[in-house]
C-alpha cells in the first residue's frame, strides 16, 4: 500500500494554491497564444493539437476562481473576526496593479496613435467590457470586483446557518446558474442602456462565473481534498499516478469535445485540480522560485500578456519570433517577467503608502 505524504498537511495549502495559479497562468498564456481568433502565427507539424490543447487550456479561468473561492473562505468568510478594511484592501490590491498596467497600455496606445481619452471613465473600474478596454484581458478585474462586493453578504450567510452540503450546493452553484439562464437575455456587458441595465447585466456576469468560485468555497468549507487524499493513500502509487495522469488528459480532451458554458467546468475543474495536486504530492515536485513567482504574480502576467493582442496587436511579433510553440511560451514568460517585477514593486509601494497613511489617520 502507498502511504505518501502522511506527515504533511492534507489541506490545500497556500503553497498549493500558488502552484495552481502558476499552472493556470501558463495555461492562460497558451490559450491566448494558440487557441483564439487573435492568436498569431507559428510553425508546428501538429497545429491541430496546439489549437485543441489551447482551447482546453481555457480551464485556467475556472482554476483561478476555485483558488479565489478556496482562499477567501479561509481568510475572510469563515473567520469569526476580520479587519474592517479587509474588503477595501482586497479591492485596492486588485485595482492598483490594474491601474499601473492600464497606464502602460495608455502609453503604448498613445505611441501607436490609438489612444482615445473618451473611454477612460469606463476603463478606470473596467465596468464596460467592450472593444475599447485599454487592457484587453481586463474583464476579470470587473468579475473579481463583483465577487469582493458580495463577500460581506456571503460571510453573513455563513454565520447564520450551520453546515449543510445540499443547501450550500444549491445556493453557491445551482442558484447562480438558474438566475443566469433565466435572465441571460438581459446581459450585454458591451452596451449598457441605462444604470439599471448596467447593474442587472453586471449581476448576471457574476452569476455566470460565481459557481466556479462557489466550488472552491465548498471545497474549503468541507475540506473535500482532505477526504480525497485519505482515500487515495490506500491506492498503490503506480496505479494512482496512472489514474491521475489519465484523468488530467481525459478531462482536457472531454473539455475540448464537450463543454456547455461553465456548467461542465463545475465537474471538469475539480477533477483537474485534484489530479494535479495529488500528482505533485506523490512525485514530491517542488519549485522554489519559478512556480511560486508565477502564482503570486499571476494577475500581472494575465494583464500584461494582453499587450500582444487586440488593441495593441502591433506588439505581437515580439512574442512570436521564436516560431516554435513551446519556445514562444517560454519567451513570453521571460519577456513579461521584468515588467511584472517592476509593476509588482510599484504596486506594493503604493499599497503600503496608502494603508500606512490610513492607519496613521485613524490613530
Amino acid at each position: 500500500m502507498n502511504t505518501f505524504g502522511k506527515t504533511h498537511a492534507t489541506d490545500i495549502t497556500a503553497k498549493n494554491t500558488r502552484l495552481l495559479k502558476g499552472i493556470a497562468v501558463i495555461l492562460l498564456m497558451w490559450l491566448h497564444l494558440f487557441g483564439v481568433d487573435f492568436s498569431g502565427d507559428w510553425i508546428s507539424p501538429l497545429k491541430g493539437v496546439d489549437i485543441m490543447s489551447a482551447i482546453s487550456a481555457s480551464i485556467c479561468r475556472a482554476v483561478f476562481l476555485f483558488c479565489s473561492g478556496y482562499g477567501l473562505y479561509r481568510s475572510y468568510i469563515s473567520k469569526k473576526a476580520v479587519s474592517k478594511s479587509y474588503v477595501l484592501k482586497k479591492a485596492a490590491g486588485t485595482f492598483i496593479p490594474y491601474w499601473i498596467v492600464m497606464i502602460i497600455s495608455i502609453v503604448c496606445l498613445a505611441i501607436l496613435g490609438k489612444f482615445d481619452p473618451q473611454y477612460l471613465p469606463g476603463n478606470i473600474f473596467c465596468w464596460i467590457l467592450d472593444d475599447n478596454l485599454y487592457v484587453s484581458f481586463a474583464w476579470y478585474i470587473k468579475l473579481y470586483l463583483l465577487i469582493i462586493i458580495v463577500l460581506p453578504l456571503i460571510r453573513l450567510i455563513e454565520q447564520k446557518w450551520k453546515k449543510n452540503l445540499c443547501l450550500d450546493l444549491l445556493l453557491y452553484i445551482v442558484l447562480p446558474f438558474v438566475i443566469y439562464y433565466a435572465f441571460r437575455n438581459h446581459m450585454d456587458e458591451a452596451n449598457f442602456k441605462n444604470v439599471i441595465h448596467s447593474i442587472v447585466s453586471s449581476l448576471l456576469l457574476l452569476m455566470y462565473w460565481f459557481p466556479l468560485f462557489g466550488v472552491g468555497l465548498v471545497f474549503s468549507k468541507y475540506e473535500f481534498y482532505n477526504h480525497i487524499k485519505k482515500i487515495s493513500e490506500k491506492i498503490p502509487k503506480w496505479l494512482l499516478l496512472t489514474i491521475l495522469f489519465l484523468t488530467c488528459g481525459y478531462v482536457l480532451f472531454l473539455r475540448y469535445r464537450f463543454r456547455f458554458d461553465n456548467i461542465t467546468d463545475v465537474v471538469y475543474m475539480p477533477l483537474f485540480i485534484i489530479s494535479i495536486l495529488l500528482i505533485v504530492e506523490i512525485t514530491k515536485f517542488r519549485s522554489k522560485y519559478v512556480m511560486p513567482f508565477l502564482g503570486d504574480k499571476s494577475l500581472l502576467y494575465w494583464l500584461l500578456s494582453s499587450m500582444f493582442f487586440l488593441n495593441t496587436v502591433e506588439l505581437q511579433p515580439l512574442v512570436y519570433w521564436p516560431r516554435i510553440p513551446i519556445l514562444i511560451l517560454i519567451w513570453t514568460v521571460i519577456l513579461l517577467t521584468p515588467f511584472v517585477y517592476c509593476c509588482d514593486w510599484l504596486s506594493n509601494k503604493l499599497l503600503n503608502l496608502i494603508f500606512r497613511n490610513k492607519k496613521a489617520d485613524s490613530m
